[in-house]
């Protein structure tokens, strides 16, 4: 593993970028900026064959960026940083830029981005991180992860022809020509570290013959620091579904209607004991309709083990955690085990395995339960998110999940109507449940990928509503 060097995110400190430009090597006119000064993309000036040979001798980057990490925008970075060639696939570059974002203390995200030589850069690495704020605009978001590219892609580029013209500017706070480095020690937070959300959704669709209503809310605290793990939550969602179903011949119309409510506060305290040892305890209580509990109590002492530091969480991951601890269970109908409330006790023990390297991501988990009273009341589930890239344009993506099912102690003794059934008010009695979506994907023709035209995007590949159907 490369040894990271780490990029914090300034706050009140001089930005330091990066700025290059491709235009042609004509003398610069009088009063215009001097070579390698402009920002703008090689386009600014007609492109000769001296502008196109250099272009070709550029350095070939793959970007493996996140999708759910927000500011993950390719279109915006292969048109703001123009003095590389941007490739299609990583088979054919010479740098691949891998960043991944996890949720920082503040509520933000943190980004690792590592920077892996290939071909002629062979053995040169680097890692550099970003943290952005809760509330950063995506743009912000995009334009910092920008900068950080340019930065990370800096040691490359001046081992390539086109490093003549390249120029790094620094750009000072005004008056200032020295800045102090403030440590997390020196700063002042009136929160204490604490970030809080809330979060409130409504979804409402209306038809002639049905209706449909849904509502969320939700508060969270959180404070994360690198010896302690807290946060608290509480939740609610109210799902509410009405449809009228036409008379025929044999029976009138009537009406069918559904509500299902969920309820759920949970507190989680964690300890970091070392580099792969952490402790922690969760407590919950609920309310839920569909698993037949009016409510819910759970306390579950827990520790975990890392095979890997936790330094290199960004990287890879190989987690056992293992939870003990009491439930007691208060049930809207009787069970079918003929009970109405119950104090059971259970036992978890999930081990994870997290890696993104340069093939691809993958992700697997295998989760085992069951309740002390009784060990044939138990569940075993394996989960898998797995994207490789097997090949030249060739890749496979792997998602499902496959689950033994004995644990369903709610289930009521009086079973489920038609009606319950097909709403899926409850949760039915199974065996097992298996999910699964498996994707190949294969591309081929031109190994660059360095132009962008929006043009026409809202209709999409098959031409929305212009889109013709033979039969």
């Amino acid at each position: 593993m490369p040894s990271p060097s780490l990029l914090h995110r300034p706050t009140l400190l001089a930005l330091v970028f990066l700025t290059t430009s491709l235009a042609a090597q004509a003398p610069t006119r009088p009063g215009g900026p001097p070579p390698g000064i402009a920002a703008g993309a090689a386009g600014a000036t007609p492109a000769g064959p001296d502008s196109l040979t250099l272009q070709s001798q550029a350095i070939r980057v793959f970007l493996d960026c996140q999708g759910r990490a927000r500011g993950c925008d390719r279109d915006f970075f292969v048109t703001e940083i123009n003095f590389v060639n941007w490739m299609r696939d990583r088979f054919d570059a010479d740098v691949l830029i891998l960043a991944q974002a996890l949720t920082n203390g503040g509520g933000g995200s943190e980004y690792t981005v590592t920077f892996i030589g290939r071909n002629r850069f062979e053995g040169m690495a680097d890692t550099l991180t970003l943290n952005t704020l809760p509330n950063d605009a995506d743009d912000k978001v995009r334009r910092e992860l920008a900068r950080l590219f340019k930065l990370g892609l800096t040691r490359y580029v001046a081992r390539s022809p086109i490093a003549t013209r390249m120029q790094v500017a620094y750009a000072a706070p005004f008056g200032v020509q020295r800045q102090p480095q403030v440590g997390a020690a020196n700063l002042r937070d009136p929160w204490n570290l604490w970030t809080y959300s809330t979060n409130l959704n409504t979804f409402v669709r209306a038809e002639d013959r049905q209706q449909q209503v849904n509502g969320s809310l939700s508060f969270s605290a959180n404070r994360n620091t690198a010896e302690w793990k807290l946060n608290f939550s509480v939740s609610g969602n109210v799902n509410s579904s009405r449809f009228n179903i036409p008379a025929t011949a044999t029976r009138p119309e009537f009406t069918v209607t559904n509500e299902q409510r969920t309820y759920n506060i949970n507190s989680l305290t964690v300890r970091s004991l070392s580099d792969h040892w952490s402790a922690g305890l969760k407590v919950g209580a609920g309310y839920s309709d569909f698993l037949n509990q009016d409510a819910a109590i759970r306390m579950q002492p827990a520790v975990e083990y890392n095979v890997f530091p936790w330094t290199e969480q960004t990287r890879r991951q190989l987690t056992f955690l293992y939870n003990i601890g009491p439930n007691y269970y208060d049930y809207q109908r009787e069970t079918v085990f003929g009970e109405t409330s119950e104090l059971r006790f259970s036992q978890q023990l999930t081990a994870s395995f997290v890696s993104r390297q340069q093939w691809g991501t993958l992700n697997l988990s295998l989760d085992w339960l069951n309740y002390l009273h009784d060990f044939d009341r138990h569940a075993l589930t394996f989960t898998s998110n797995a994207d490789l890239r097997l090949g030249r344009g060739f890749s496979l993506n792997i998602n499902g999940s496959a689950a033994r099912v004995r644990d369903q102690i709610y289930l009521p003794i009086a079973g489920n109507t038609e009606e319950e059934i097909l709403l899926q008010r409850q949760a039915l009695q199974t065996g097992f449940r298996i999910t699964t979506n498996i994707g190949i994907r294969y591309t081929f023709g031109s190994i660059y990928n360095t132009i962008v035209n929006q043009r026409f995007s809202s209709l999409g590949s098959s031409g929305g509503r212009f889109s013709f159907f033979f039969f």
